[in-house]
């Protein structure tokens, strides 16, 4: 299966590339991409010379269910919007077969290692060059790219917060290990390089859920490593990657984190603004050509001013 790893792999670095593959072209081919691949394991699998039991994730079950509610929405127009539903439907059933693939070609520990190691520089270069973008910033995106809908860009991404996530869910890969002793001596600055470069690219985002997620994920790992009764032992090695962090942080710039937090906005929506909200919906209705029509009735019976 291991045509069916580096598919796996390609098409993790695409999404992430891709600018999160939100676009409806990098969806495109991320949706193919998946369907080729479960073709490709299907050869393997049907002209594979050792028998291999299918394994199927049980989180796979609900996902499944998920998936056929949403399809039975769209097959008796039960939902609003049927091309909003149908295209979140396709996004589903491409991650549903890579997440039914992984199940297959990650079985044996080396092969979860390969995965783990995967993360971690892939990790690492995209952290490195949100860090180097970050420094050389020119409004675009990979420099070239414009920014047409606005936005505070870093590394691949459009949305820092979305470079924060992303960094949430690859950072364990790297320090858990450290924190649990479980990186052979030799390898222990290799891998604490690894986790000390996307750390502080987390912090140069200055995405304040990102270092707010960060905090409470050190503190869950900092109560493990006390129930385990193994804090003084391993405590100094994820102490040592989060100084060094932090130094670095420090070193490239910290006021740009200091200004975020201390210019927190209160984004709840007045009454005064909800109402301003409801009469401009109103009147873009009233306003079309043909639905102007048949909501002028409505718009009698329910004011637009006035909370339904």
């Amino acid at each position: 299966m291991k045509p069916v790893r580096i598919g796996i792999f390609a098409i993790i670095a695409f999404a992430v590339l891709s600018h999160g593959a939100v676009e409806p072209w990098a969806r495109g081919i991320l949706e193919v991409a998946a369907g080729i691949l479960l073709l490709v394991w299907a050869v393997l699998f049907l002209f594979a010379k050792k028998e291999s039991p299918i394994v199927p994730p049980s989180l796979v079950f609900p996902l499944a269910t998920l998936t056929l509610l949403a399809t039975a929405q769209l097959a008796f127009r039960l939902t609003v919007s049927p091309f909003t539903t149908r295209v979140e439907l396709q996004l589903m059933l491409s991650m549903l077969i890579l997440f039914f693939l992984a199940a297959q070609a990650f079985r044996t520990l080396a092969d979860w290692r390969s995965f783990a190691w995967f993360l971690m520089i892939f990790a690492f270069l995209v952290a490195g060059f949100g860090i180097l973008q970050h420094l050389t910033f020119n409004g675009r995106l990979y420099w070239f790219r414009e920014l047409k809908y606005g936005g505070i860009p870093f590394g691949p991404y459009a949305n820092r917060n979305h470079f924060a996530g992303f960094v949430e869910l690859t950072l364990p890969m790297s320090l858990v290990p450290l924190l649990l002793g479980r990186v052979r001596r030799e390898r222990r600055a290799i891998v604490g390089m690894l986790a000390i470069i996307p750390l502080s690219a987390l912090l140069l985002s200055a995405s304040r859920g990102g270092i707010v997620s960060l905090a409470a994920e050190l503190a869950f790992l900092a109560l493990v490593l006390i129930l385990r009764r193994t804090a003084g032992r391993h405590l100094v090695a994820g102490g040592v990657v989060l100084l060094l962090a932090f130094l670095t942080v420090s070193w490239l710039g910290v006021n740009q984190i200091l200004s975020r937090f201390s210019s927190l906005q209160t984004l709840e929506v007045t009454q005064d603004k909800r109402a301003s909200m409801r009469h401009g919906t109103w009147r873009i209705f009233l306003d079309h050509p043909v639905l102007g029509t048949g909501l002028g009735t409505l718009q009698q019976v329910y004011p637009p001013d006035e909370p339904f």
